[in-house]
C-alpha cells in the first residue's frame, strides 16, 4: 500500500463509500434479506451521523474497517452528561489480523474521550474489549414469554399521528425514564429513531388517550425482545401482561424473575466528566479520585474511607450486577431502540 495508506477517514468526507461500508457491516453481521442494517440502526448510519462513521480505506478506496459512534446524553439529577455509544464494528475478513481494528478503535476512542462521560457498546467478544478497558456491567433482568396476548394494536412509530407521537414521548419521560437512568431524547433524536422502521410498536388507547406502549423486534436484531415500554398505570403489572408478546428486558426487577444478565460493555471517558457523573449518580456517596487505565484500578472515597478496586469491580459496584450494598439507586438501562 502507498505511504499514506491505509488511512482513517469518515463517511462524511467520503460519502461515495457508503454502500461499500454498509456491505462490509452487513457481511460481518451476517445480514440476510429482507433485513438491513440501514433500517435496524438508522440513527448510526444515517447521513446526519456520517461524521461519526469512521472507516479505514486503502489507495483503491476499499473499505477495510468501520467503527460507528452515536452521541447522546444521560440525565442524572437534572444534569445531562454526554455519552458515546459504539457500534457497526466490522473489519473486512480479507484484512483481518493486520491491526486495522486496533488502529481504528484506538483512534475513535482518542477522538471522543475528552468530550464524553463514558462509552457503551454491545458485543459477545468480552476478551477483545477488555483489552481496551471495556467491562461488562449493568443489570438486565429478562422476563420470560407467557401466553394470552391482550388488547394492543400493532403499528410503527413513524406511522403514528403527531398527537400519538407526542403521547409516546410523554410516556417515555413519565414512565420509562422515571424507572431508569436512561438516555435523554430531544426532538432531533426522536426524529432519528423514527428511522428505525424495523422496530414494531404496540399501543393501547382509552378513547383518544394513549395509555400504554412497548417496542419489540428490530429487524434482525432483538427478535421477540421487548426493550422499551411505558404506562400511565403500574409498570410492573403491564410488563407481566405484555410478556405474552415476547421476552421483556428490564433494568431492575419490576416484575419477578430469576434471569439476570449483563447489559452492556462500559468504559470511562473523560476523567473529569466521569467523576462528576459518579458523584451525581450516587447522590454524593462516592467521590472518584482517579482511574489508572494501565493497571485497571479505580481509587475513590466511600463512607469516609479511601478505597481501591479493580476497574471491573468498581463499575459493577456502581451499575451492577452486585451493586455496593449502601447504594439504593435507579439503575442505568438503555432501550434497544437506542442501542447500536
Amino acid at each position: 500500500m502507498g505511504k499514506n495508506f491505509p488511512r482513517i477517514t469518515t463517511l462524511k468526507e467520503n460519502p461515495e463509500l457508503f454502500e461499500k461500508t454498509l456491505n462490509l457491516i452487513e457481511k460481518s453481521f451476517h445480514y440476510k434479506a429482507p433485513f438491513t442494517f440501514r433500517e435496524d440502526f438508522s440513527p448510526l448510519i444515517s447521513p446526519s451521523n456520517h461524521h461519526n462513521c469512521f472507516i479505514i480505506i486503502d489507495e483503491e478506496n476499499n473499505v477495510l474497517a468501520h467503527v460507528g459512534a452515536r452521541e447522546s446524553n444521560i440525565k442524572v439529577n437534572n444534569k445531562n452528561f454526554p455519552v458515546t455509544m459504539l457500534g457497526g464494528i466490522a473489519v473486512d475478513e480479507k484484512y483481518r489480523g493486520e491491526g486495522h481494528f486496533q488502529n481504528l478503535f484506538k483512534d475513535v476512542l482518542a477522538e471522543k474521550r475528552s468530550d464524553t462521560t463514558l462509552f457503551l457498546l454491545w458485543s459477545d467478544n468480552e476478551k477483545l474489549y477488555n483489552k481496551y478497558s471495556f467491562h461488562l456491567c449493568g443489570h438486565q433482568f429478562e422476563l420470560s414469554q407467557t401466553r394470552n396476548k391482550t388488547d394492543f394494536s400493532k403499528t410503527k412509530f413513524h406511522l403514528l399521528s403527531a398527537e400519538d407521537k407526542t403521547q409516546i414521548k410523554k410516556l417515555y419521560e413519565s414512565s420509562f425514564s422515571k424507572s431508569y437512568v436512561t438516555l435523554s431524547r430531544n426532538e432531533k433524536e426522536w426524529l432519528e429513531l423514527s428511522g428505525v422502521v424495523s422496530a414494531d410498536l404496540y399501543i393501547r388507547k382509552n378513547g383518544n388517550e394513549l395509555t400504554d406502549y412497548f417496542f419489540i423486534n428490530k429487524g434482525q436484531d432483538l427478535t421477540e425482545i421487548i426493550y422499551e415500554y411505558g404506562s400511565k398505570d403500574d409498570l410492573g403489572k403491564m410488563l407481566k401482561e405484555i410478556s405474552a408478546f415476547g421476552k421483556v428486558w428490564m433494568g431492575s426487577e419490576l416484575a419477578t424473575t430469576d434471569n439476570l444478565q449483563y447489559q452492556f460493555f462500559m468504559s470511562p471517558g473523560d476523567l473529569r466528566l466521569f467523576t462528576e457523573f459518579v458523584w451525581a449518580f450516587t447522590d454524593g456517596k462516592i467521590s472518584l479520585r482517579n482511574i489508572n487505565l494501565m493497571k485497571q484500578e479505580a481509587f475513590f472515597d466511600f463512607n469516609e474511607e479511601l478505597m481501591a478496586l479493580d476497574l471491573p469491580d468498581f463499575l459493577r459496584g456502581l451499575f451492577g450486577p452486585g451493586t455496593f450494598e449502601e447504594l439504593n439507586l435507579r439503575p442505568i438501562f438503555i432501550s434497544g431502540l437506542d442501542s447500536i
